[in-house]
């Protein structure tokens, strides 16, 4: 019994053995690519952590500019906008300061700190201008764009096939979105998240109910067809009822518009018709200064009632 119980042993180490020396003898053969395969790993995980996937999509700027340029259709142009907007402020108060020096040089440091506050806040009203224009253009061809996009849905077209009719013929600026949006579906970027950056660059509230629609039909399986046409007749109604709100607020600016203008008129004729009366205040230094903060208080009390008078719809 203990014969046995050797040989088996005997048997067993002989088979481990020639198992190591079959095991370090085919790596052997192997070794030099063994080794560089190491080394290229190394280098890789140096380069890159492990577990962290590259991605292959431009992130979409999140900031206050970036937002901006985006709804105005120039965030191609971010950086040199806003090396603009910089120069813009600080022409500004260089601008500002020249002229209170020309004035009184006790202004100098009031022309100064108002310079430049002016000049940020004015590119930004004027970039928030283009935004609005090309916002409002895009919401004015929402309604067209969505009934071609519910014949191309009713003649059978996927969401994707959709996307790609409208790229191709809807007008312009929303044509962009739409071939932006098909780009980056065509990449691999999820639906989902390709048409949240859409929204994202359409503000308006209609496009947001598409996107909607579009997420609960796919989650659900609705008719999207059938959504998409009672979001287009949504949008006519509305531009019915805003286009009839205008009407009837068009007196109410009007009034809004000639009280705000009419204290500067009233100061302007004085000015030209008697200037020994308001002479002697503008000679005064404190005087100037109560003069230019008027003139900003009259221009947000303006904007006030020109906001009274504005209904959204």
């Amino acid at each position: 019994m203990s014969g046995i119980y050797l040989t088996g042993c005997l048997v067993f180490a002989v088979v481990m053995v020639a198992g190591f020396f079959l095991i370090a003898a085919a790596r052997s053969q192997h070794a030099d690519e063994l080794t560089r395969l190491a080394k290229h790993q190394k280098r890789l995980a140096e380069k890159q952590p492990l577990g962290v996937e590259e991605d292959i999509f431009a992130a979409q700027r999140t900031g206050y500019l970036a937002r901006i340029l985006a709804q105005a259709g120039l965030e191609a142009k971010y950086a040199s906008i806003k090396t603009q907007w910089i120069c813009t402020t600080i022409g500004t108060a260089v601008g500002f300061t020249m002229l209170a020096m020309l004035v009184s040089p006790d202004l100098m440091i009031l022309g100064l700190i108002l310079g430049a506050p002016a000049g940020a806040a004015g590119f930004i009203m004027y970039l928030n201008r283009l935004a609005k224009q090309r916002q409002a253009k895009m919401t004015e061809q929402l309604p067209q764009v969505l009934e071609s996009m519910v014949s191309s849905l009713r003649a059978g077209s996927p969401v994707m096939e959709t996307f790609k009719v409208l790229a191709e013929t809807a007008p312009d600026p929303i044509r962009s979105e739409f071939k932006r949006a098909l780009i980056s579906l065509q990449l691999g970027k999820p639906f989902r998240e390709a048409l949240n950056e859409m929204s994202q660059r359409i503000r308006t509230p209609d496009f947001k109910l598409l996107t909607q629609a579009v997420y609960i039909s796919q989650d659900v399986g609705a008719n999207l067809a059938d959504v998409v046409a009672t979001i287009a007749e949504a949008i006519r109604e509305r531009f019915k009822l805003r286009d009839f709100m205008n009407s009837l607020t068009a007196q109410g600016k009007a009034t809004a518009a000639f009280i705000g203008v009419l204290p500067y008129g009233i100061t302007a004729l004085t000015y030209v018709m008697t200037p020994g009366y308001i002479v002697p205040f503008f000679n005064n230094p404190i005087a100037r200064i109560i003069f230019i903060l008027l003139v900003f208080w009259e221009m947000i009390g303006f904007w006030i009632l020109m906001k009274l008078t504005t209904f959204e719809v």
